[in-house]
């Protein structure tokens, strides 16, 4: 079992806000903070063919106890988990996202970027209006 940094490109994840999430039973949209390095703004993640999807209140000092090492504030890819094994046929991915106050864990088949801007609004304003955008998408909203 491996912990790795998953090989798309995404923007850091900033250090103040949580994310905004939305998820359908099928896929889901993540929506945080970009760090200053990366621009800033909020970024707009969609994660698609979801097995499993958590979110986990755990702060940065509670990041040793998680079952995997993770780093903070860091997408952390997992080759080789348990959650993998089960699921092997689906060809699944594991991501354990680290933010300020949570974690979100999610096993996947796709990821895509869906957008970053500049605005300095709150996670949440800039979810909505990704949702809004893809009303005819197939996701339920």
């Amino acid at each position: 079992m491996q912990v790795l940094i998953p090989q798309e490109a995404f923007p850091e994840i900033g250090t103040v806000e949580n994310p905004a999430v939305f998820y359908d039973g099928n896929d889901a949209l993540v929506c945080y903070e970009a760090s200053i390095r990366s621009g800033g703004g909020n970024v707009v993640v969609k994660f698609g063919r979801i097995t499993d999807f958590r979110i986990t209140p755990v702060n940065i000092e509670g990041l040793r106890e998680c079952r995997y090492p993770v780093n903070p504030w860091a997408f952390n890819e997992v080759i080789g988990g348990s959650e993998i094994t089960r699921w092997r046929s689906l060809k699944p991915r594991l991501w354990l996202i680290s933010f300020n106050d949570i974690m979100i864990e999610v096993l996947f088949e796709t990821v895509a970027l869906i957008g970053h801007d500049a605005e300095k609004v709150h996670p949440y304003r800039t979810l909505l209006n990704a949702i809004s955008g893809l009303k005819g998408s197939g996701m339920v909203v």
